[in-house]
């Protein structure tokens, strides 16, 4: 297993990509429009910290895109997703597939990869 200092930036890297995909799943659930807001803006401030690769040009997601790919890179289901986020399995496979397409991916591992070298995910 790595050690040093490497391995320990990975590890609290991990972590805010664990809470950056908790408060993603949070913020549809606020109804609060304003709080939700802000939510989503601390959303969009972890996914453009310094650590996250540099933003493609031209990559477009939507927020419930973002909110899917999310729970996907934190290795849930579809269902769990869509039991999470208040919608059905079908529409989060919707939603997943549509990120796919504009990420250029062909599996589920692909977007969560493509996505985070995009800076669109930490």
């Amino acid at each position: 297993a790595a050690r040093g200092p490497e391995a320990a930036s990975g590890a609290a890297w991990e972590q805010v990509r664990e809470a950056h995909g908790a408060l993603r799943a949070l913020a549809p659930r606020v109804e609060d429009p304003a709080l939700r807001a802000e939510l989503l803006a601390v959303c969009d401030t972890l996914a453009a910290a310094p650590a996250s690769p540099p933003v493609a040009h031209g990559v477009r997601l939507s927020p419930r895109e973002l909110d899917v790919l999310a729970f996907v890179a934190a290795g849930t289901t579809n269902a769990a997703a869509a039991d999470r986020l208040g919608l059905r399995s079908e529409t989060v496979k919707a939603y997943l597939r549509s990120a796919m397409r504009k990420l250029g991916a062909h599996t589920r591992l692909e977007a969560v990869v493509a996505a985070r070298r995009a800076g669109l995910l930490p």
